[in-house]
C-alpha cells in the first residue's frame, strides 16, 4: 500500500525518482521522500502530496546517480515529516524505504535501543535501517548482512536500502509484498509497480517471495533467504506509458471511466483455449468458491448469479479477509476463483494460501502480469485493461465482469458471440456523462444515498454504494430491493436519494413496486432503466440490450459517474480519496 522506487545508473537519480513517485501515488499519498547518495546521503521528505512537497523541497536538485524514493500510506506512526520515508540508521550509514508491516518491530526496536541505537520516528520501518547497519558491521559483506536482517524480521515487507559502505549496490528484499526489477541499459530500477519505470524500460524481473536482489548499474544478482543463488529471466511488460497520462481529462478516474469500451474489448480478446481450460477447471470441481476484496468481491457476487443462471453451478462467495470462517468447507475437490486487480492484495493471497494448503485448485483473474497471485494459481486469465491509476476501481471492475461473463457462458457450453456487442453498449452509456453530472448536482447536500436492485443487479447496487463512499465520503448503502420492508424503510426521510437499478428483465415490476413504497415515504428516485417511469424523479436511460443478462455491466457505469461528479461537486479529489490506497498489501 506504499509505493517504493529505486534507481542506479549513469544519470542523475532524483528527477527519475520524482517522476516515478508521482506515478506511484495511488499506492499512498499522505507523505513522500527521496534519498540519493553523492559521497554522502541527501535526504528530503515531508507530509503531503509529491508535487506539493517538490515545490518546497525541490527533489530534482538532489545530486547522485543512485537513490530511493517512497510515497506513504500510514500504518505505524502519525502522518508527519519524522515518520515519512526514507529512514536512516543513527550513524547515517544506511537509508531504507519499506512497504508492509514488521510485526515484531517492538521487540527489535527494544533490542536495538539496548545496543545504543537512537530512533527518530514512530514507524516499524526504521528498525530495518538500524538492523542493516548493525549487520554490515558484523558481516562486512552486503549479501550475508542482508540475509541476517531478513532472518530476524516477521511480517510482510518489500524494502530497498542504500549503504554508504557499499554505495555501488542497491539492495532489495521481498516477503509477501510486491517488488519488481526493471532492466535498462547501464541503468536499473526496482519498484513496487512497473508503472514506476515503464517509460524507461519494458524488461522486468518479478521477485518471488523470500528473495533478495543486489542491483548495480550493469545488472542484478538474486538470492533466496538461505543464500542460494537464483537465476531469473526478464519478462517483457506490454503496458504503454501513454496509458498512464490523464490526456484531456481532469482526473484519472474520469479518463478510466471513458476507457471502458476499449478496456472491455481488450479483455474479451482472449485465446479461446484459455477460456475453455479455465472453465473446465470450474466445471470439474465438486465445490466452487469465489473470493475477492472490495470491488473484486462485488464482481464475485455477480459471478455467483452468472454461474447459477447460465451453467446451473452453485458457487459460494466470501470476502478474502473472512477465509477462516469458510476454510473448513474447502478441500482437494474444490476450485477457488480469486479475483484481484493488482494480484498483490494481502487478504486474497492469504485466502489462496489457505486453499492451496487444503488441496484446492486455485484459479485467478488478475490485471497485472507477473503478480504474486498469478504465481500461486494453477490457471490465470488477465483482464488486460491497462494501468488503473484512480484509487477507486472503474475499468478494472467492468473488465473483470466481462471476463466472468465469458467464463460463465463457456462453462455452460454457450457461444461467446453475444459479448461482441458489449463495448458498443458501454460506449453509448459513457456518453451519458452530462446527464449524470446534472443529476449529481441536485443531491450534493444529501447525507445518505441508497442503491437498490434485485437478483444480479444487487451486486451492482453494492458496487455503486462503494463508489459513492470512496469518492464523495457520503454514507451510502447497496441493498437488495426486496429487503427494504425488513427495516431499511425506517431510514428513508423526505428527500433521501435512492438509486433504483431497474432494467427491463424479470425483476422490473417488483423493483418498480419497491420504488413506489420508497416514494410514498419521501424518497427521491433516480431510475436507471431503458424507459422513464412515473415513479422516477430523475431518469438515466440505458440502451435496450439483447441479451438482457448484459445489463449489470452497463448499468454500473452511470453509478461510477454519479460518484465521480458528486465528489467533484463537493470539491474533493476523486483520484486520491482520503485514508485509502489502491493495492492493500498488508492484512
Amino acid at each position: 500500500m506504499c509505493g517504493i522506487i529505486g534507481y542506479i545508473g549513469n544519470h542523475q537519480a532524483s528527477p527519475i525518482l520524482f517522476e516515478a513517485l508521482k506515478r506511484l501515488e495511488y499506492r499512498g499519498y499522505d507523505s513522500a521522500g527521496l534519498a540519493t547518495f553523492d559521497g554522502k546521503f541527501i535526504i528530503k521528505k515531508g507530509a503531503g502530496r509529491v508535487k506539493a512537497l517538490d515545490e518546497e523541497l525541490h527533489f530534482s536538485e538532489m545530486a547522485g546517480t543512485i537513490g530511493i524514493g517512497h510515497t506513504r500510506w500510514a500504518t505505524h506512526g502519525n502522518v508527519n515529516e519524522e515518520n515519512a520515508h526514507p529512514h536512516w540508521s543513527c550513524r547515517g550509514e544506511v537509508v531504507v524505504v519499506h512497504n508492509g508491516i514488521i510485526e515484531n518491530y517492538v521487540r527489535l526496536r527494544d533490542f536495538l535501543i539496548s545496543k545504543g541505537h537512537k530512533f527518530s520516528s514512530q514507524t516499524d520501518s526504521e528498525v530495518i535501517a538500524h538492523l542493516l547497519e548493525e549487520a554490515i558491521d558484523n558481516f562486512k559483506e552486503i549479501e550475508p548482512a542482508l540475509r541476517s536482517v531478513v532472518s530476524t524480521l516477521k511480517g510482510s515487507y518489500a524494502f530497498l536500502a542504500i549503504t554508504s559502505k557499499h554505495p555501488e549496490v542497491l539492495v532489495a528484499a521481498r516477503k509477501d509484498a510486491p517488488l519488481i526489477i526493471g532492466l535498462g541499459t547501464d541503468q536499473n530500477f526496482v519498484a513496487s509497480d512497473v508503472l514506476a519505470f515503464i517509460d524507461k524500460t519494458n524488461r522486468a524481473i518479478f521477485l518471488d517471495n523470500k528473495e533478495i536482489a543486489l542491483i548495480t548499474r550493469s545488472g542484478a544478482e538474486f538470492f533466496d533467504f538461505s543464500g542460494r543463488v537464483i537465476s531469473k529471466l526478464p519478462t517483457t511488460v506490454a503496458w504503454e506509458i501513454g496509458d498512464v497520462s490523464k490526456k484531456q481529462f481532469l482526473h484519472y478516474t474520469l479518463k478510466e471511466i471513458h476507457e471502458q469500451p476499449i478496456s472491455i474489448r481488450q479483455t474479451l480478446f482472449q485465446r479461446p483455449d484459455d477460456i475453455i481450460e479455465f472453465s473446465e477447471s470450474i466445471k470439474n470441481s465438486k465445490s466452487v468458491f469465489i473470493t475477492g476484496c472490495g470491488t473484486s468481491y462485488h464482481a464475485g457476487l455477480l459471478m455467483k448469479f452468472l454461474l447459477a443462471k447460465n451453467a446451473k453451478i452453485r458457487a459460494d462467495v466470501f470476502l478474502s479477509s473472512e477465509v477462516d470462517q469458510h476454510k473448513c468447507l474447502i478441500d482437494e475437490d474444490s476450485a477457488l476463483l480469486a479475483i484481484s486487480q493488482s494480484g498483490e492484495t494481502a487478504d486474497v493471497l492469504s485466502a489462496v494460501s489457505e486453499a492451496k494448503n487444503r488441496g484446492a485448485t486455485v484459479l485467478s483473474i488478475v490485471n497485472v502480469m507477473g503478480a504474486s497471485l498469478t504465481r500461486e494459481s494453477k490457471r490465470t486469465l488477465y483482464t488486460r485493461c491497462g494501468p488503473e491509476v484512480g484509487v477507486a476501481a472503474t475499468k478494472s471492475f467492468t473488465s473483470q465482469v466481462a471476463l466472468l461473463y465469458a467464463l460463465a457462458l463457456c462453462t455452460a457450453g454457450n457461444s461467446l458471440r453475444e459479448l461482441a456487442i458489449l463495448p458498443s453498449y458501454v460506449d453509448e452509456v459513457v456518453g451519458l456523462e452530462d446527464k449524470v453530472a446534472a443529476i449529481a448536482s441536485k443531491y450534493l447536500e444529501a447525507n445518505d444515498f441508497y442503491f437498490i436492485g434485485r437478483g444480479d443487479h444487487f451486486p451492482i447496487a453494492t458496487e455503486g454504494a462503494l463508489k459513492m463512499k470512496e469518492l464523495s465520503y457520503v454514507h451510502a448503502e447497496g441493498m437488495a430491493a426486496g429487503e427494504l420492508k425488513h427495516g431499511t424503510l425506517a431510514l428513508i426521510e423526505q428527500g433521501t436519494p435512492v438509486v433504483l437499478i431497474n432494467p427491463p428483465d424479470e425483476t422490473y415490476n417488483q423493483t418498480v413496486n419497491n420504488a413506489t413504497e420508497l416514494k410514498s415515504r419521501g424518497a427521491r428516485i433516480i431510475g436507471i432503466s431503458t424507459t422513464n417511469h412515473s415513479c422516477y424523479d430523475d431518469f438515466i436511460p440505458l440502451p435496450n440490450l439483447v441479451p438482457t443478462y448484459l445489463y449489470p455491466i452497463v448499468e454500473v457505469i452511470p453509478l461510477q459517474m454519479l460518484a465521480y461528479f458528486t465528489a467533484v461537486g463537493l470539491k474533493l479529489d476523486p483520484d486520491y480519496p482520503r485514508n485509502l490506497a489502491k493495492s492493500v498489501t498488508v492484512v
